[in-house]
């Protein structure tokens, strides 16, 4: 009977709001299927600045199929029961982030020897072409991607329109977490080249040729809106708000390169720090600056709002200095 009920309700609610409305069911209840032209999400990448940051669930599929140097891993949440892509490997943000109390606050990025032993225990090799992806929103497999980067692996390969078109196009999903053999994986060249600390951005707070780039939502952005994790409302004073969305299409495949110069243009030749509540948001931004664009000087500011917000309301700290807040 209950059950009955259930059925009609929802059905009453598409009525009243449409049936187009079934994709934000999709949404909200789990991973949204889209269909994807293979052969025209193949010609957008190769117009990017380096595309061989980026892959098609096609070319990924012929990948594995054909390539035993491909290791497959997926940002996705556990809470949310989406159904992996087949033979990859699963870890969430607790995964590749700090240990509690590492630091006051939370949302930072872990160590690279813990880096090393999760891709170790996935039989990733310095020579091995790493694949991320996610689900729906897919700025998780961005904040992956930046990580791994940072470690100073070579081919690190971002899946556009990830579990979305991937299940769109039919392909196989389940089965994942394959035992393999691990290895003794150590990172070819540890960097901080495209990593933005505290430090960082109060100095460019001054600097004439530095932007500022606020990737989150219009009311995190205006201070209506704060965000668990966070200590309180507001956004680096003087930064350039371009919401991380700006960059994607309805079906959550990335922009062509025409419609992302429109937005990031005014960006070319400038250094440029990406943030958002915790990097993650903003780590897609970065990807698409300089991976899709070029953009050579961009870093992505590890602590972002949750540490900016914690050095102003918590610590009193009179560098760093907010716009839109109660204070």
């Amino acid at each position: 009977m209950k059950n009955r009920k259930f059925i009609l309700i929802f059905v009453a609610v598409l009525m009243i709001v449409g049936v187009g409305s079934y994709a934000g069911y999709r949404h909200f209840f789990g991973v949204r299927k889209v269909i994807v032209d293979s052969t025209e999400q193949g010609l957008k990448i190769a117009e990017y600045a380096n595309p061989d940051a980026f892959i098609t669930p096609l070319q990924l599929l012929d990948l594995m199929e054909n390539d035993k140097g491909v290791v497959v891993i997926g940002a996705l949440n556990p809470t949310k029961g989406d159904s992996p892509i087949s033979g990859s490997f699963t870890m969430w943000r607790n995964d590749y982030s700090a240990k509690e109390g590492t630091y006051n606050y939370g949302g930072m990025a872990n160590t690279v020897e813990e880096m090393e032993a999760i891709l170790s225990k996935y039989g990733v090799e310095k020579d091995t072409t790493i694949v991320v992806y996610a689900s729906n929103d897919h700025h998780d497999a961005a904040r992956l991607w930046w990580q791994i980067k940072l470690l100073g692996h070579k081919d690190v390969r971002y899946l556009d329109g990830g579990l979305n078109a991937w299940i769109g196009a039919g392909y196989a999903t389940g089965n994942a977490n394959p035992s393999v053999e691990a290895t003794n994986y150590k990172a070819p060249n540890p960097n901080t080249a495209a990593l933005a600390t505290f430090e960082d951005v109060v100095a460019a707070l001054t600097a004439p040729n530095t932007v500022i780039v606020d990737t989150r939502s219009s009311d995190e952005e205006k201070g209506v809106t704060t965000l668990s994790g966070a200590a309180g409302p507001g956004k680096i004073p003087g930064s350039t708000w371009i919401n991380w969305t700006q960059a994607v299409r309805e079906d959550t495949t990335i922009k062509s390169r025409a419609e992302l110069d429109a937005i990031y243009g005014s960006l070319e030749d400038k250094n440029v720090i990406t943030y958002c509540q915790s990097g993650v948001r903003s780590a897609h931004t970065l990807l698409i600056l300089t991976q899709a664009l070029g953009i050579e000087n961009v870093k992505n500011y590890d602590g972002s709002w949750i540490e900016w917000s914690y050095m102003h309301y918590t610590q009193n700290d009179s560098k760093a200095v907010v716009e839109n807040g109660n204070r």
